[in-house]
């Protein structure tokens, strides 16, 4: 598979995982809305918080940001990679991403077998 083939495909995967999000945000929207109003009518947030669906919207949040964290990163290497089988050098691809010469440098070291994921405490159903 060649550099634009795998940069083709991590741009694919970060479209659904964008497609996905638009789709769960507007859910949290109205979810975070019916929050507020009930906070405001007085009720205090044990109750409200008791009756809220699972996961709770700041977990879906949390889940959210793991999701384009991880997919926005697997574009930015593939881009890195691209750019370097291109000709580019560490430094015009650090001047391309914004970034220093050493993160274009980590950006094109091969990913880890597993991805690092935050340690977080797993929500509760």
């Amino acid at each position: 598979m060649s550099s634009a083939d795998r940069t083709v495909a991590a741009l694919d995967k970060l479209a659904e995982a964008l497609r996905q999000t638009v789709t769960e945000l507007e859910v949290l929207v109205e979810r975070a809305a019916h929050l507020r109003d009930e906070v405001a009518s007085g009720r205090p947030l044990q109750e409200t918080m008791a009756g809220e669906a699972r996961p709770l919207i700041i977990t879906q949040l949390v889940t959210i940001t793991d999701r384009l964290h991880e997919a926005g990163g697997a574009v930015r290497r593939t881009e890195a990679r691209q750019l370097r089988d291109e000709g580019c050098t560490h430094e015009q691809i650090a001047e391309i991403f914004g970034v220093t010469r050493q993160r274009a440098s980590a950006l094109l070291k091969p990913p880890p077998a597993e991805p690092r994921r935050p340690k977080r405490p797993k929500p509760q159903r």
